[in-house]
């Protein structure tokens, strides 16, 4: 059983969408200041972390203020100011993850030296009347078709628990696994259950039952063997009784979720002994997966820190 001891930093919490089941967004935070970027890279080597997930809103740089707040600091565009950020973190030792929501081809190749590897929820292939238009499926799937393209390192998953049935699950499941089968660039997937957050709209329906995540784990197997499958321990409390069947519990904090605030993580010594008393041993890995720590999915400087750390 692995997972990663990870910091999240989040470049900016603005987003133009409304999707009634995020409670990260905000209108007019405006981007992090560097100050702030300084502590937590410090907090980050302090703390042990190997990787440093950067997050934000879906292109925030869209927004007018975001645009003017970068161009006063001197960026042509959201993409440097996250790609420098990342530089930060490689330069302090850590791995940096990047999840900014849909991309281009073109915005991943243009990432892609900077992150060892990336990603984006395909959260449901059947839409919803309620989603918001820029979260369609189809938007998805061309997202994490263009990760592929781009030869990126990438972690995708569906979203559970949200009011959806098994057979748009299974469903979702099959649709990533199809996009891998032309590509191969997942390392891994989440089956991510939905807790809503203050700010969000969308209330929690029924979770799926630990038949159905079998079911799921199993459909899986058969369609992507060898692509990892994760289950965030603070946000599915039954992931002990799950254990046999999964291959990583992810990102690991000391510090809050920024996603879901409302469920921080354990110690890592309570999930570790949790995974002793299964009879598996819980082992921390970096964010690229062996899988893909090849000259085929990273640059030249990221193959000699991956041999390096290894």
């Amino acid at each position: 059983m692995t997972y990663s001891r990870s910091i999240t930093l989040v470049l900016t919490h603005d987003c133009p969408w409304r999707c009634r089941y995020c409670g990260f967004r905000s209108d007019h935070e405006g981007l992090i200041s560097e100050d702030r970027i300084d502590r937590i890279v410090r907090e980050a080597s302090e703390g042990g972390a190997k990787e440093a997930l950067l997050i934000s809103g879906e292109r925030p740089g869209t927004m007018p203020h975001i645009g003017s707040e970068l161009a006063q600091r001197g960026y042509p565009d959201f993409w440097s100011f996250a790609a420098v950020v990342a530089d930060r973190f490689r330069e302090a030792g850590l791995f940096p993850h990047g999840n900014f929501g849909r991309m281009t081809e073109h915005e991943l190749r243009r990432l892609r030296p900077h992150f060892v590897s990336m990603g984006m929820m395909l959260e449901s292939a059947v839409d919803d009347p309620g989603c918001a238009p820029e979260k369609k499926a189809v938007g998805r799937k061309a997202g994490i078709e263009a990760a592929g393209q781009a030869k990126v390192p990438f972690t995708s998953g569906i979203l559970v628990g949200w009011g959806e049935s098994q057979k748009s699950r299974l469903q979702s499941l099959e649709v990533l696994s199809g996009i891998h089968s032309q590509y191969g660039h997942l390392q891994e997937i989440l089956i991510q259950r939905y807790v809503p957050n203050q700010g969000s709209s969308w209330p929690a329906g029924a979770p799926p039952t630990l038949e159905e995540y079998r079911e799921m784990i199993d459909f899986w197997r058969k369609h992507a063997p060898g692509v990892a499958i994760q289950i965030p321990p603070n946000l599915e409390p039954r992931w002990f009784e799950l254990l046999d069947e999964l291959d990583d519990l992810g990102g690991i904090s000391w510090a809050k979720d920024e996603v879901n605030p409302s469920r921080p993580w354990e110690q890592l010594e309570h999930y570790r002994n949790l995974c002793r008393r299964a009879g598996r041993e819980l082992k921390e890995r970096l964010p690229v997966y062996p899988t893909h720590a090849t000259e085929e999915w990273l640059d030249p400087i990221w193959q000699n820190r991956v041999r390096e750390e290894g």
